[in-house]
């Protein structure tokens, strides 16, 4: 089964370690635009990944608690669970029971949400 990721993106990261398709996350709700010196993106101290059996979630820096969420197109919660990033940095969530479909993931910590959305075929 081929995954693929489908979301116009603001805030981009730049980082990608994992094995799979890139999940763009957006800040939410989105700030308004000012002008960032000498940058077109603003990093974020997190990324995600989708390939066929698995979605990783990687801070790169501590956040505090940050919790992950997973929605299936139905806006249903089908995945959660609160990290500490102080101590975990990478979250694999397996992937590998869902069905085909749009799904979103948000990302909460602090007063920051991110959110990105992708899709399994």
């Amino acid at each position: 089964m081929k995954r693929l990721i489908f979301l116009s993106i603001l805030v981009v990261s730049a980082i990608n370690i994992f094995a799979g398709d890139p999940i763009d996350l957006t800040k939410y709700p989105i700030p308004p635009p000012h002008p960032i010196p000498n940058s077109l993106t603003q990093e974020l101290p997190v990324s995600a990944t989708i390939s066929d059996s698995q979605l990783s979630v990687y801070f790169e820096t501590s956040v505090g608690d940050a919790t992950i969420t997973v929605y299936d197109e139905s806006d249903q919660i089908i995945y959660q669970e609160t990290v500490d990033t102080d101590s975990t940095s990478t979250v694999f969530i397996s992937s590998s029971s869902w069905s085909a479909g749009n799904y979103s993931i948000t990302i909460t910590y602090g007063t920051t949400t991110l959110r990105g959305d992708f899709s399994i075929e």
